[in-house]
């Protein structure tokens, strides 16, 4: 059932096509532009690799409240992947979806924290990010 929902998501986000990258209006345009740019990304769904158009709708989709892109986002924009490298805005983009407590985002902050010599800072993102999956564990099982 949760695989047919994605992929009618999918296919209207991609018959939408570069209408779709505006900042999406609700979370199931959110999710679609997502969806379309992890196709984009990836090159599935029968669309070429394309890293500025996968660039485009993740913003979409991150600015729309989807934790899953900000996370890919601030992946892109710290290698200039589709989009000009940005520092700055690949932090912003990664504290976002740590905020939203996507795990793999929290993780990744901890880390930064061990990196930055910041034990206690660390550990609490770390018990965040073991918080947020037994989260994520729980709502898979009632899917």
């Amino acid at each position: 059932m949760r695989w047919r929902h994605a992929s009618a998501l999918l296919l209207a986000a991609l018959l939408l096509g570069p209408a779709a990258a505006a900042p999406s209006p609700d979370a199931a345009t959110a999710h679609a532009d997502y969806l379309r740019g992890l196709a984009y990304r990836n090159g599935s769904h029968g669309l070429p690799v394309d890293a500025a158009r996968a660039a485009a709708a993740l913003t979409a989709a991150a600015e729309g409240g989807v934790p899953e892109a900000m996370f890919i986002l601030s992946h892109m924009l710290a290698e200039g992947e589709g989009t000009t490298r940005d520092p700055a805005a690949a932090r912003r983009w990664l504290e976002a979806a740590a905020q939203a407590e996507y795990p793999e985002a929290l993780q990744e902050m901890a880390m930064r924290a061990m990196s930055e010599r910041d034990p206690a800072s660390a550990a609490e993102l770390l018990r965040e990010a073991a918080h947020a999956m037994q989260h994520r564990a729980h709502e898979s099982q009632r899917q």
